[in-house]
This record gives C-alpha cells, structure tokens and sequence, in this order.
C-alpha cells in the first residue's frame, strides 16, 4: 500500500508535471501567436494609412493640375508639385510593408496588387504631367482635351479598385488572425479547465492574460473608429473644397466670357460697321452697270452683314445681353427661339407674366443650364419638339426642359464621364437647388430644375402666376 501510495503520489505528480509543461507550452504557443497578430494588426493599419495618404495625395495632385490648366495660375502647380513629390516616398515604404516573406504576414496576391498598383500610379503620374506638358508646348486647349478623355478617370478608378483590393485582403488577413486567436483561446482554456485543481494560480494567470488581450483589442477598434473619424473628415473637406474651387471657375469662366463679349461688340462690331459704312460710300461713288461688278458688290455687303449677325450670336451665346439690357425672360425667349430655329425644331414655351428679378450669378445660372440643355437636345437627342417652361411654385422656382427625342440612359444619368450633366447638377446645387432628369411620359426625356427662391431673388418674389404658353 506504501508503495503504491508512493507510485500514485508520483503518477500524479508526473501528470501534474506533465500538464504544467504542456500548459506552459500552449500558453508560449498562445502567446507567439498573439504577438504575430498583433504584427499583423499593427502592418495592416500602417498600410491601411500609407493607402490612404496615396489616395489623397493623388487626389492633392490632380486637383492641382487641373486647376492650373483651368485658370493658368502659378499657384496650383505648388500643392500639384508638393503632392507629386510625397507620392514616391509613399509607394515605396507602402512596398516595404509588403515585402516579408512570411505568408502569415503578406501574400503572394498582396504583392502583386502592391505591383500592380505602382504601375497604375506610374500611370496616373504621367497623365498628369503629359497634360502639363502639352499646356506648355501645345497650348491648354489640347491639355484640357487629353484632361477630358476618360484616360485619367479610368486609371484613378483603377487605382481606387487596387486600394480596395488590398483594404479587403487587409480585413480578411485581420479575421482570420483573430480566428486563429479565438481558436488558440479555446485550446488553452481546455488545458487550464483539466488543471483548475492542481495550480489556480496559472488558471488567474491566464484570466489576466486573456483579459490584457480583450483591453488590447478594445483600444485597437478605438483607435481604427477614430482613424475612420477622421479619415471621412478630411474626405467631406475635400469635397467641399473641390466643390467651392468648381463654382469659382465657374464664375471665373463666365466673367471671361463677359468680357471677351465686350470686346468682341466693341472692337469687332465696329470695324464690321466702319467696313460696312465704307462699302456703302464705295458703291455710291463708283457707280458701274457692269452686272459682275454689282453681283461683287452684293456679296460683299452680304457677307459684311452675316459677319455682323455672326458677331451678334456669338456674343450672346458668350454673354447675353438681353440678360443685362431687358431681363431673364427675354434672354430665354431669345435662346430658346435662336436655338431651335437654327435646328429646325418645333418649340414651345410657357414664361410668368412677370419679370423674374434674380441676383446676376443665379440669372445667368439659369441661362446656362437652359442653354445647354437645348444643346444637348440638338446635338444627342434626334427630337423634333421641345418644351421650355419656368415658372414659380410657392417658394421655388421651376425650370423645365422636355424633348420628344430618343431618351437617355439610366446609367448615362450617374456616369463619372457624363460632364455635362454633372456641371449642370453642380449649377443647380450650388444655389441649394436639385437637378433632375427622367423620362418623359411620351417618349424623350424631361429636366426639371427646382432652385429656392431665398437664395436665387434679389427681393422678394411676385406671388406665382399661371404661365401662358405660347407654341411655335
């Protein structure tokens, strides 16, 4: 009985034995595993930072590049430059992040998105600068066509899908390491319930450790929540930016165009005139029944007059001065007649019976939008009528453009490459207004603007009045 009292006690004290070491192995096993998440955890939110500086630095230099070649001001070319010079440094430690051979840590598929990700910024960078380059040699009008291909937005949103890649692979790695943590969990937990009795000690040392790990995991979704914070932030204020640079070229843009209009009634208008008034002092001098030379002197005060008539569109399609001179209702007759006549269009319109006075930016907005409206109509639509209404209703005012042509496509309304339609939904928003397009009920399509009147008048508005329409 002693002695097999003394084998017991040594049988037990063996499995005890046995079950401290095999618990100090799993806990070692679980602790090697911890710190290899933790690496993991730790490389993925620094490539998830280097991702998302190379996003916004990219976005730095476009928004750069295209406002110098917008505005030819010096000054965009510093954060273009600035942006373009961070780039590199970014791409190369983003790759160093990607280079450990350890499949836990980087895979093979990571790699080669990393890669293929270089390339396409590669890519981007010398679109970029070919813009820059044929402004300087060629001029900015071949740098904003190369600027309005579908190359540069194709490559960001290839740069973009790359990103988003490697942001899911980063997620996906992140679950199956705290998988493989939860699954270590388990094991050990196993193995401390079978010595529970023998050592409490290791049972409270394992509580702490498992709860050190949960604080540790806590404060990384702190941290990651206050990165995104702070991520969506500096995303809304760049798009604020990028909308308040857009409405200023804007306005910068119609400004040159009211000047160039100036100039163009005062310089050319009246050297057409003095020519036209010279040819008619000629003709009356140097009279000749010769039948040729009256046919010569015919073409001549012909084409002096559609030079003059030439003259006059072009300064009302830059800047009507009917808009200054008579108010926005006339401009729109006369846009609307001038357009669809010249294209043969059967037209119809229905105005308020009264003046509408709007602030200048928010007449001439609505100027624009219905004149490229028409344009649209005439150069994509292949109508034969077109509606033109604006009226006011209750506390907006409502502008309506409806064809009876071939209709738009509903993935062509939300299209990235759709710029004209994207301007004018930027028109309308920048006065707090919606833009809107849908298919018309007889076939077609039907813009409707609706623009508050608060922020569009310049005093208070008349009270609505039911249009009269009038069919041409």
């Amino acid at each position: 009985m002693l002695v097999s009292g003394r084998v017991a006690r040594a049988v037990a004290l063996a499995i005890a034995f046995l079950m401290l070491v095999a618990l100090v192995v799993i806990a070692e096993i679980g602790q090697s595993g911890q710190r290899q998440i933790d690496r993991i955890i730790s490389l993925s939110q620094q490539r998830q930072v280097l991702l998302a500086e190379l996003l916004t630095e990219l976005s730095d230099a476009e928004a750069g590049q295209r406002g110098y070649l917008l505005t030819n001001d010096d000054k965009y070319l510093q954060p273009y430059q600035a942006a373009r010079d961070r780039i590199e440094p970014t791409l190369d430690q983003l790759t160093d992040l990607f280079r450990d051979n350890d499949r836990l840590l980087v895979s093979r598929d990571q790699r080669d998105v990393v890669r293929h990700l270089r390339v396409l910024v590669g890519a981007k960078l010398g679109e970029l600068a070919a813009s820059l380059a044929l402004d300087s040699s060629q001029g900015p009008e071949q740098a904003l066509a190369l600027v309005r291909t579908d190359l540069g937005s194709r490559t960001m949103g290839e740069i973009r899908d790359a990103v988003s890649k490697l942001r899911n692979m980063e997620r996906d790695a992140i679950s199956v390491a705290l998988d493989r943590a939860a699954r270590l969990q388990l094991v050990s937990r196993a193995l401390m319930g079978g010595v529970v009795l023998l050592n409490i000690a290791l049972l409270i040392l394992a509580a702490a450790l498992w709860a050190r790990q949960a604080r540790r995991r806590a404060e990384l979704t702190e941290q990651l929540a206050t990165e995104n914070e702070e991520l969506e932030r500096r995303v809304r204020r760049r798009t604020a930016e990028l909308s308040a640079l857009s409405s200023h070229l804007q306005q910068l843009s119609e400004k040159e165009k009211a000047s160039l209009a100036r100039e163009l009634h005062d310089e050319l208008g009246g050297l057409l005139i003095a020519a036209k008034m010279d040819v008619s002092w000629l003709q009356k001098r140097l009279p000749d029944s010769n039948p040729d030379v009256q046919s010569r002197w015919t073409r001549v005060n012909k084409v002096l007059d559609d030079g003059v008539a030439f003259k006059r569109r072009t300064v009302e399609n830059l800047h009507p001065t009917l808009l200054d001179n008579i108010g926005l209702v006339s401009a729109l007759r006369w846009i609307t007649q001038e357009t669809c006549t010249r294209a043969g269009l059967h037209y119809t319109e229905a105005y308020p019976d009264f003046d509408l006075q709007l602030i200048d930016d928010a007449a001439i907005m609505v100027f624009r939008l219905v004149q490229e409206s028409l344009i649209n109509i005439v150069k994509h639509a292949r109508a034969t009528e077109v509606r033109v209404e604006v009226a006011v209703q209750r506390d907006e005012l409502m502008i309506l453009v409806e064809d009876n042509g071939g209709g738009i496509d509903v993935d062509r309304r939300e299209a990235p490459a759709s710029h004209g339609l994207a301007t004018m939904r930027h028109r309308a928003s920048s006065f707090g207004g919606t833009y809107e397009i849908e298919s018309a009920t007889q076939g077609g399509t039907r813009a409707r603007v609706r623009l508050p009147l608060a922020a569009i008048v310049q005093h208070s508005a008349p009270p609505a009045i039911e249009p009269a329409a009038s069919i041409r």
